[in-house]
């Protein structure tokens, strides 16, 4: 159960240097986070799985086991937990290896305190459970997930499928967010998905078509992945 305030939200930090451990602990503490703390990516593993986190801070570099492959770890029984990285590699290559790992975002540890918070925050909100209305609008087209059905305001109507309607409500949720080619397939097709990235550039080609001039709401950024223009 994803909490609903501050208070009742439980974060598991990981980190190797303890000072930062300590630090951010302290400052997550004071914002009404109860906070649990791991050593090392073997520790941080085994807390996560005996006890589920709201969401999960991972440092990149780790001994015993780093960030990315904690992550990728965590993504093979869980794709819900909220998972961020913070930490002192702050390469767009970096950033990319990350999210295509499975995680939410991306922090570096040279970031103000109130970027650090906000994100999580942010994080923590996307995690909450909502009810989805059966009805929604994407751009000046309107989708109707009960009908499966998408209507553009041409006055057409086009069938869509679940992976459509659910790819279209998540790029809703991300205004402004790049979201890597490698998190979308690892979201909409499966961790152990292996036919290639060629699936997702057809789905999205598809996807495109049945919105017609909206379809420029999902813009592609070269070597990066897809940005939705609210």
């Amino acid at each position: 159960m994803v909490p609903s305030s501050a208070q009742e939200a439980e974060i598991l930090v990981a980190d190797d240097e303890p000072a930062i451990l300590e630090g951010v602990k302290a400052l997550l503490e004071s914002e009404g986070y109860i906070v649990r703390t791991a050593r090392d990516g073997e520790e941080a593993l085994r807390m996560c799985r005996e006890r589920r986190p709201d969401l999960l801070l991972l440092d990149v570099m780790m001994p015993r086991l780093g960030g990315y492959a904690v992550c990728r770890e965590v993504r093979r029984d869980d794709t819900n937990l909220p998972i961020i990285f913070l930490t002192a590699r702050d390469a767009d290559a970096d950033e990319l290896l990350g999210l295509s790992s499975g995680a939410d975002g991306y922090i570096p540890k040279t970031a103000a305190q109130a970027v650090m918070l906000a994100r999580i925050a942010a994080a923590l909100r996307r995690a909450r459970p909502v009810a989805d209305p059966a009805v929604f609008e994407f751009g000046s087209c309107r989708v109707n997930a009960a009908q499966m059905r998408i209507f553009p305001p041409d006055g057409a109507s086009h069938e869509v499928t679940p992976r459509e309607v659910a790819m279209l409500r998540f790029f809703l949720s991300r205004p402004g967010e790049v979201v890597s080619r490698d998190s979308l397939l690892t979201r909409f097709w499966g961790l152990d998905f292996d036919g290639g990235d060629a699936v997702l550039t057809v789905a999205l080609h598809r996807l495109r078509g049945k919105l017609g001039a909206d379809a420029r709401l999902i813009r592609t950024v070269p070597r990066q992945g897809y940005r939705y223009e609210a």
